[in-house]
């Protein structure tokens, strides 16, 4: 427990923590009502703030995986490649789970078919895998392109030119220069002109992989100032926050590039966060330290499975709760039921892979062992 980072640990619960907020948003039925009065205005601020869920995973994968030394020799990148089994073996129990859920509670007719095409289709909230497979492929090239650059200068340059191509249209490209009146009230459009190229914003999950590279080098999180980076984050959220207000006002929320998972606006926000997080010399005993890090273990599978009780307590709520703005004061308590259920099936998936685990091994054993008995017979 000495040698592991409690701050990591927190890192990937407070971004599954918010993967469960920003549903709250999605399930509740914000995205249907006009962004109008103060609760939809904190709302909002809320909205603005939980986007950095996807993106934190994004930067922790660059901050953990840039300093392996992956050899492109086939062997070993084939090695390499084997230990993904373990994330898929994940999804594919996850979405077992999930299937049995619709088939027993929701009565829904699945065959064999649908549940393949479940799986392959990576559908409920299992897009985030369908990307990171292609990540996880191309993270030894990706090492070795951050490896044969030999200084600062050529690793901030690498960040420089990611962050233009991606992250740069979703502040040039939200604006409607054609019409009279659309830069003061970009709210009364949805259609905005191209000003900077484009066409490469959707490879951002490579500039967080970077960035999380770039802070893992060359940035000492702990010399940092916890106050100051608080500060910061507090007054981005109000910054940022007030945009998506504008933008959105007096009609429905505006999910537009500003506020996408490779804005501006959620690559600050993060950067600021795992900073945050990172910056604390956590003094925690043992007992504790290995909780956090079971919690830690278990997240990925609870992002996967917290479509469950999504799919449970937001139905009631809405019945119980006709107006959207009155259900923002459940958000805290709907947010820590669907965690809790959420982590407690993710255990119950890691249940099942030690007891596929365990078969395995036996039926191996037993294969060896007669085997073995036949070449000495």
């Amino acid at each position: 427990m000495k040698k592991r980072d409690i701050g990591l640990d927190l890192t990937r619960i407070v971004a599954f923590i918010s993967v469960v907020a920003i549903h709250f948003f999605l399930n509740s039925g914000y995205y249907n009502e006009p962004v109008v009065g103060k609760r939809m205005y904190i709302m909002t601020l809320g909205r603005t703030f939980f986007g950095i869920c996807v993106p934190l995973f994004m930067l922790l994968s660059g901050y953990l995986m840039v300093n392996k030394s992956i050899s492109i020799e086939k062997k070993t990148l084939l090695n390499y490649y084997k230990k993904i089994s373990k994330v898929l073996g994940t999804y594919i129990i996850a979405t077992g789970f999930i299937i049995v859920y619709k088939m027993v509670i929701s009565h829904d007719i699945v065959n064999i078919k649908g549940a393949l095409l479940n799986l392959l289709g990576y559908n409920q909230y299992s897009w985030y895998v369908n990307m990171y497979i292609g990540l996880y492929l191309l993270i030894p090239f990706l090492n070795l392109l951050w490896n044969n650059i030999e200084d600062k200068s050529g690793h901030f340059i690498l960040v420089v030119i990611l962050v233009i191509m991606t992250i740069a249209p979703s502040v040039f490209n939200i604006y409607n220069l054609e019409e009279a009146g659309m830069l003061v009230r970009p709210y009364l459009t949805a259609t905005y002109n191209r000003i900077i190229p484009d066409w490469w914003m959707g490879i951002y999950p490579i500039t967080y992989y970077y960035i999380g590279a770039y802070i893992k080098h060359y940035v000492e999180t702990k010399k940092i100032s916890t106050k100051k980076v608080f500060i910061l984050l507090i007054g981005a959220i109000f910054l940022f926050g007030a945009n998506n207000i504008w933008r959105s006002y007096s009609r429905e929320f505006f999910w537009g590039t500003w506020c996408d998972w490779g804005s501006l606006q959620d690559t600050v926000e993060t950067i600021l966060v795992f900073l945050l997080i990172n910056s604390i010399d956590y003094k925690v005993n043992d007992k504790k330290g290995k909780v956090i890090a079971k919690i830690s273990n278990l997240t990925f599978g609870a992002y996967l499975l917290s479509w469950i009780p999504d799919n449970i307590f937001y139905s009631r709520m809405s019945e119980r709760i006709v107006e959207v703005p009155s259900r923002m004061k459940y958000c805290v308590l709907m947010v820590i039921i669907v965690a809790t259920v959420a982590l407690m099936l993710s255990w119950g998936v890691q249940r099942v892979q030690q007891i596929l685990k365990f078969m395995h091994q036996k039926v191996c054993g037993m294969i060896y062992k007669a085997k073995e008995e036949k070449k000495n017979a």
